[in-house]
């Protein structure tokens, strides 16, 4: 069950957005809402040791907490009844937002409204903290529909990573009683010349179809939202985004703490947080 979810602030667009979904979420889970905000100790050259008074320092602490309590009293209107903690923090959001969360709690992040080349993915603090996480990540670009998401899409491979992702996707549906759509991509990577090949790119494509079929028979027995399967023949990040839309939620599995870039699901999640337009919550497989 989780106690907690924690969500970076820095008063931009994308932040503001990550903190109204991380809000609604807060009041479906009963779960503690903890925005945190972080920012830079002023340095001086000019001023011995290189660093700027304590004066300047409590000058920048009190204005971020200052604008902590005018967001948190935004939030306690548009969501009201959950339990709000805030928290300034002069350490790098990256490494602050991770900092001693507990594998069952969550944590929600905002990304550059820009997508493909021009984004460099997500930008450096989502970027490390869904690779490094202990808990799972959410990243939200846009403006996502926070409250009861209309799906609950989750891509599977067979891997544990997937399974893992399975797992906390069922529940989420289950929790906003919304439809949970399994997904799986396949392909052949060779061309069809021949019959014995024709024969083995159908040996393949029953296979996949399989592996659907078993995850959402397992899906059926263990949770009680409405489970579908959808088999797609593409790459696995095409075949998940050809079937999001909007108002879902897309789940999707990692493969360890820092290994993000490795695998399968490595190559995915990368091209998914890149393209995708409605909120990811990224699974590690720790």
């Amino acid at each position: 069950m989780t106690k907690q979810i924690t969500v970076g602030y820095d008063g931009s667009k994308p932040s503001f957005d990550a903190l109204l979904w991380a809000a609604a979420e807060a009041g479906t889970r009963g779960a503690r809402l903890r925005i945190m905000s972080c920012y830079e100790i002023p340095y001086a050259g000019e001023v011995a040791g290189g660093w700027a008074p304590t004066e300047a320092f409590a000058v920048l602490l009190e204005r971020r907490k200052n604008a902590l309590a005018e967001i948190s009293a935004v939030v306690a209107e548009s969501t009201p009844g959950i339990e709000i903690v805030t928290e300034a923090s002069p350490e790098l959001a990256a490494t602050a937002l991770i900092d001693n969360v507990d594998p069952h709690e969550l944590v929600v992040v905002g990304a550059s409204s820009h997508r493909g080349a021009a984004a460099f993915w997500l930008g450096s603090t989502p970027r490390y903290v869904v690779r490094n996480s202990p808990c799972p990540v959410v990243v939200v670009r846009g403006e996502a529909t926070p409250g009861r998401p209309d799906r609950i899409v989750v891509g599977v491979d067979g891997s544990r990573a997937s399974d893992r992702a399975l797992h906390w996707a069922g529940d989420e549906a289950d929790l906003h009683q919304a439809r949970l759509v399994i997904v799986h991509s396949w392909m052949y990577p060779y061309l069809a010349v021949d019959a014995a090949s024709s024969q083995a790119r159908d040996l393949t494509q029953v296979e996949a179809a399989c592996l659907v079929d078993r995850a959402v028979e397992s899906a059926r027995e263990r949770f009680g939202a409405e489970v579908t399967g959808e088999l797609v023949e593409a790459d696995p990040s095409d075949g998940l985004l050809d079937v999001v839309r909007g108002g879902d939620l897309l789940v999707v599995g990692s493969r360890g703490r820092g290994a993000l870039t490795a695998g399968l699901f490595g190559s995915t999640v990368n091209t998914v947080l890149d393209r995708c337009v409605v909120p990811v919550v990224v699974i590690p497989d720790v």
